[in-house]
């Protein structure tokens, strides 16, 4: 169990040193011992983002790229454009989890999304990374080319050389992994874009994976490591993973264009309630059109209904043609448009002329040569994992030059050019020119790439003509790669018979692990099937022959040698197989492999495991206490998994701590650092009972990386409960718990009424009405006059809970913060009931004492309604005669901000929250005062201190002045955030308006203000308010709601893209 024990006194000692006067050489976060780190998997779940727009997932820095360009008042460079978020006002469930442009318009989506708004969202270090392009182009024709359309308007979004390397989550099924390839090869077969599967070479790669946000994934490459992208249920449709993934290479929604009024109109009554936000137009500065005209066949447009009030409702209406007075159909999810097409190959700059060739075989040639223009033409042939390519240049006039095959004059020679691999930057296996044919060319894998290059003001050249076919089969020395059936996943080619027999190092074995497969089946694989032997001859022994439906177990071969046999007839054809292959060896029985206890092996690698008691630390390698446990300590610590190092993934971990009787249990929090800072915390968190069981009254559940406050058990059990999920961990927490023994456990102490329990010892406390001995024991009467000018807390009548006694008469007087209102509310009443509450009764009264206004008088069994005073003064009064005595009654007063003040002549304070001076202001504070003078004179303001969440454009927590009573966008004088004092202000008329709203996470120490009438003459030297975006020109912004990891997390799958 990760718990050490210490005395009372040494624990005492380290509290001192620990958390109230640290050590200068710690190094500290936030007053805390440990520095705060996070994991580097952030863009692993898209349902832990900023933001969302429809399927498209927003990042944090996203969203403050937005912002910044509202700061700036003007559009960035076109060398550096933005990336936009939607969200709108009706998402009422907020957080922060994101830079909110305005409380009004970004929102926290409820789809799944942690990740709620980092605390330390300002020390972000956005790593951008210089993209490197395959083609030839100067950077003046980078920048000539920027236009307006929903494409990605940022170069660093695009992928490098439009390669964008893929892995598929092993959860999914084979026809998934199928589908998932399909989609892909659509986007190659007519694009220049190039998917590959990743290598351990590739730092940046898409994931798909299955959130519960549904369907949902990045616009273009994020550039900080891997992204997912999500297709959930009901998105496991061709159109739909090729609609996702048009996101990946780059494009926004069609209907997000700048020119989209132009073609369709937005019916706003008939889109569903809170789903506006959808549907707003991103601005010019924010996408690239790369001048293609709107797109209403574009597989990025979003239906006629979707996100209806109801089927048969538009909610995007094409515009008729002019021609045909019809309607073009939007919306279909069958495969990529015409526009869609030139729009991707505008985005990467494909050359021209040349093109992807998936078939088995095939002819290609050059185009006929134009005097005095320049030809780029590049062919990129794929085959199936498992084939090779066989090139044959037929015939070939290309104007000849020695220096054709030299790379420092590749670009001054026409010639062609062949590599092998998959693009630009692939082996080369020669530039060719002239007329002698070259030998046939045979790629070592199953990509080949071709570019031709005709300079302007060569003679006249015919070019070359070559064909190709893809033949499976052959021998194979590689550590590790891919096999598959011919065409895969589309079905296999009739008659087909493929051997391949692979060769790893020594002394190494091969191990081959399938992921899909699907052959015809027969009971003795008659027909089709696949033949695995050890060894490399037909005659090696047999491992097995496999056909039919079931995924074959995973295969070793007991030497470095491997033959695999692939047979298909001439009817009934399939899917095929899919596999992948790796060189293998027992890393276990080596000293090397840094397991602390057991060592497991595994195809291609091996595991860690630890022994009973221990579980396994976060560094994959290690071994650490078990998490939880039983604790009969008195006093100690505990920690979360791997603490100081990053906690462990899928980790529950529980702690029981159980005291002797009569003692209680404090815990407190020294070091605190999880994911997630909102109050479900769904993500990551600690949860703390009284008690041991899971129904124990809650003390708190805490995520973030604020320190929870200490926390005292109602008896003589603690439960705490740890819980991190699948992604993004931190350093966790430390935690000291001590044991007190409850002296008022046991006959009360020994108190007549009250006992209260204190560290080490108790106190005794008498009821209303009485006042403490002398002996600090008994009780005795007293008086029966209270002042209390506490924020919060709860009243009772005298001797309760027993009946009061007769003939009292008793008044509290409460007072709070200027500026702020007392509230009573009435928890338990019982009084002799009246008709006219003549006997016994309570009187409330609006002001210093019983002359002022009264708010009531009350008797009987009912609870009274709640009463809030007008100013922050308010007199109550219980009197009860000779007879007839009741239980009596119990109140709770608390403080309501905001209300109607009066300016006098005499200067008057105002604060943000009742306790300011001693906490910070509450979360989700709603403040408004309305400032009144005297007809004909004015009100001034002047703000004494200010600490306020800072943000840009004040989108947390701010205040805010209006000149009036009104709170109108014309009234407003200013918007303030920060710790800078707002400048002094006089009213134009006789009111002034403050506003003050803080939102669920993070506060700062509040405000403090004066305020007094002043004479129309009066005035204020000028000063210049903060600059905050006007409605206006927020309305031209897109809105995010945020993803509440950040509210509630929804399970309800994305299905509309």
């Amino acid at each position: 169990m990760l718990i050490t024990v210490f005395t009372l006194n040494a624990f005492l000692t380290f509290l001192v040193k620990h958390v109230d006067g640290r050590s200068k050489n710690s190094s500290l976060h936030n007053g805390q011992l440990y520095p705060h780190r996070t994991s580097n998997d952030l863009y692993m779940d898209p349902c832990k983002v900023g933001a969302f727009i429809g399927d498209i997932a927003l990042a944090k820095e996203d969203i403050q790229f937005l912002k910044q360009i509202i700061d700036n008042k003007r559009e960035p460079p076109k060398s550096v454009p933005v990336i936009s978020s939607h969200r709108g006002e009706e998402g009422k469930k907020l957080h922060k989890n994101i830079s909110k442009l305005t409380r009004s318009r970004l929102h926290k989506s409820k789809r799944g999304s942690k990740k709620p708004r980092n605390k330390h969202r300002r020390q972000r270090n956005h790593r951008k990374r210089h993209r490197k392009h395959g083609h030839s182009r100067t950077k003046k024709q980078m920048h000539h080319s920027v236009h307006k359309r929903a494409a990605t308007a940022r170069p660093e979004r695009l992928w490098d050389y439009g390669v964008i390397p893929y892995e598929i989550n092993a959860n999914f099924s084979g026809q998934h992994k199928a589908l998932f390839k399909q989609a892909m090869r659509h986007w190659e077969n007519h694009t220049c874009v190039t998917f590959v599967e990743k290598t351990d070479e590739d730092y940046n790669y898409i994931l798909f994976t299955e959130r519960p946000c549904g369907c949902c994934s990045f616009v273009g490459k994020r550039g900080n490591g891997p992204q997912a992208i999500s297709i959930g249920k009901n998105c496991d449709k061709f159109g739909i993973v090729v609609h996702e993934l048009g996101h990946v290479i780059g494009f926004w929604h069609e209907h997000t264009r700048p020119d989209r009024d132009k073609n369709v109109q937005i019916i706003y009554e008939n889109i569903m309630p809170g789903q506006e936000y959808n549907f707003n137009k991103l601005s010019a500065a924010e996408v690239n059109s790369l001048g293609e005209p709107y797109d209403f066949a574009s597989i990025m447009h979003y239906a006629r209904n979707t996100f209806s009030r109801g089927t048969y409702l538009d909610t995007i209406l094409p515009r008729r043609d002019s021609d045909t007075l019809t309607r073009p159909e939007i919306g279909q999810r069958i495969k990529l448009s015409s526009g869609d097409i030139a729009q991707a190959k505008k985005l990467y700059r494909c050359p021209i002329c040349g093109r992807t060739l998936q078939e088995s075989s095939g002819k290609f040639d050059s185009p006929q040569h134009v005097p005095n223009e320049q030809q780029i033409c590049e062919w990129r042939i794929s085959a199936t994992h498992g084939e090779k390519i066989v090139l044959n240049i037929t015939a070939m006039d290309i104007p000849f030059s020695a220096n054709c095959q030299e790379g420092d004059y590749v670009d001054r020679t026409d010639h062609v050019e062949i590599r092998d691999g998959h693009y630009a930057e692939s082996p080369l296996i020669g530039r060719y020119c002239g007329n002698n044919l070259p030998a046939t060319i045979v790629s070592s894998d199953s990509r080949m790439w071709i570019r031709y290059r005709a300079l302007p003001g060569t003679s006249n050249h015919q070019g070359f003509t070559a064909q190709y076919e893809a033949v499976c089969g052959g021998e194979i020395f590689k550590e590790q790669g891919h096999l598959s059936s011919s065409n895969y996943p589309d079905d296999y080619k009739p008659n087909k018979k493929c051997v391949w027999k692979i060769t790893v190092p020594e002394p190494y074995s091969v191990a081959v692990k399938f992921q899909s497969f699907e052959i015809e089946n027969h009971d003795n694989c008659q027909y089709d099937y696949l033949e695995i032997r050890d060894g490399h001859e037909d005659t090696s022994k047999l491992i097995g022959k496999f056909c039919g439906y079931k995924i074959p177990d995973s295969i070793k071969s007991t030497s470095n040698k491997i033959y695999i046999k692939f047979v298909s007839d001439g009817s009934v054809q399939k899917p095929g197989f899919s596999a992948q292959f790796v060189k293998e060896y027992d890393e276990c029985a080596t000293e090397d492999h840094g397991c602390a206890h057991e060592c497991e092996n595994t195809l291609g690698s091996f595991k860690c495991q630890c022994h009973i008691g221990y579980e396994l630390h976060s560094d994959g390698k290690q071994c650490e206490d078990a998490c939880g446990g039983y604790i009969e300590e008195l006093n100690g610590t505990i920690q979360s998994p791997s603490f100081p190092d990053l906690y462990p993934i899928n980790k529950n971990c529980v702690w029981q701590i159980v005291a002797p009787a009569q003692y209680r249990i404090s815990l407190n929090f020294t070091h605190f650092d999880l994911e997630g800072n909102n109050q479900d915390c769904e993500y990551d968190s600690v949860e703390v009972r009284s008690g041991f069981e899971t129904d124990s009254n809650l003390l708190g559940v805490f995520c973030g990386s604020t320190l929870p406050m200490p926390l005292t058990s109602e008896g003589n059990s603690l439960r705490i409960e740890f819980n991190s999920d699948n992604s993004v961990q931190k350093t966790g927490f430390l935690a000291t718990f001590f044991t007190d023994k409850d002296e008022c456990a046991v006959d009360n102490g020994g108190c007549q009424h009250i006992c209260k329990n204190t560290v080490g010892s108790y106190q005794c406390a008498c009821n209303n009405g009485y006042q403490l001995h002398e002996n600090k024991h008994d009780c005795k009467e007293g008086g029966c006059s209270h002042e209390i000018v506490t924020p919060e807390g709860e009243i009772t009548s005298p001797d309760w809970p027993s009946h009061y006694p007769a003939r009292k008469n008793c008044v509290w007087h409460f007072t709070t913060k200027p500026g702020h209102r007392v509230k009573l509310t009435f928890v338990e009443f019982q009084l002799e009931p009246h008709q006219e509450c003549t006997y016994d009764h309570i009187e409330l009264f609006d002001g210093d004492d019983d002359k002022a206004r009264s708010l009531g008088r009350y008797c009987g069994h009912n609870n009274p309604e709640p009463v809030v005073s007008s100013s922050n003064r308010i007199f109550m009064v219980f009197f009860s005669d000779a007879s007839v005595q009741r239980q009596g009654f119990k109140v709770a007063h608390t403080t309501v901000c905001g209300g109607r003040l009066l300016a006098t002549s005499k200067e008057h304070n105002l604060y943000s929250h009742a306790k300011h001076g001693d906490v910070n202001y509450n979360n989700k504070a709603d403040c408004d005062w309305v400032i009144q003078a005297k007809e004909g004179y004015r009100v001034r303001l002047r703000f004494l201190t200010f600490e306020v969440e800072e943000e840009s454009d004040c989108g947390y927590d701010h205040v805010e002045l209006f000149d009036g009573e009104e709170t109108s966008e014309v009234n407003r004088v200013g918007k303030y955030c920060g710790n800078e004092l707002p400048p002094e202000y006089i009213s134009t008329g006789e009111y002034l308006t403050l506003r003050f709203r803080s939102d669920d996470t993070i506060n700062w120490k509040g405000f403090s203000a004066t305020y007094l009438m002043a004479s129309p003459e009066e005035r204020v030297e000028p000063s210049v308010p903060k600059v905050i975006p006007t409605e206006k020109e927020k309305n031209k912004l897109p809105t995010a709601m945020i993803n509440h990891r950040e509210g509630s997390q929804s399970k309800k799958s994305q299905s509309i893209v």
